[in-house]
């Protein structure tokens, strides 16, 4: 027969049981809610293609920060220039309006990184395109591109 130490010490280790559940299962909801904030951390990647024989290639990662502001990273080889205007501009890479959509920050060094005031869902579906321009002194000359 179990004396009244047995059963003090087997709902002590109850409590401490229930503690460490409670314990974990709000660490794994903070871990969810840090990585995931509202539309966020979605992610996409495109490759870059040269034009012009400018030798410049390289990748733009999009990344959705919430649901209406996407980070925009371009990543390249800059193939020796060392400061690249960048747009989103509407149509393709073939058939580029000239006037652009979205001002993104200069590729300075191969890297750029800009936040753009629009869903990342509206940057994906399509009728535009990403494109580097050699430098502002000519930015008829197009670098790299992607649609």
């Amino acid at each position: 027969m179990a004396g009244r130490g047995d059963r003090v010490e087997h709902v002590a280790a109850m409590q401490r049981s229930t503690r460490f559940a409670i314990i974990g299962a709000a660490t794994a909801l903070l871990l969810v809610a840090c990585s995931s904030p509202a539309g966020g951390g979605r992610s996409v990647e495109l490759m870059l293609q040269p034009l012009n024989g400018s030798g410049v290639s390289g990748r733009v990662t999009l990344t959705a920060i919430d649901d209406a502001t996407p980070r925009v990273v371009i990543d390249v080889d800059p193939a020796g220039h060392s400061s690249m205007p960048a747009h989103i501009h509407p149509g393709s890479c073939a058939e580029l309006v000239p006037q652009p959509k979205y001002a993104l920050e200069n590729v300075l060094d191969g890297q750029s990184t800009t936040e753009v005031s629009a869903p990342l869902d509206e940057l994906l579906a399509g009728g535009q395109a990403l494109n580097v321009h050699r430098s502002n002194e000519e930015m008829g000359v197009y670098t790299a591109c992607v649609d």
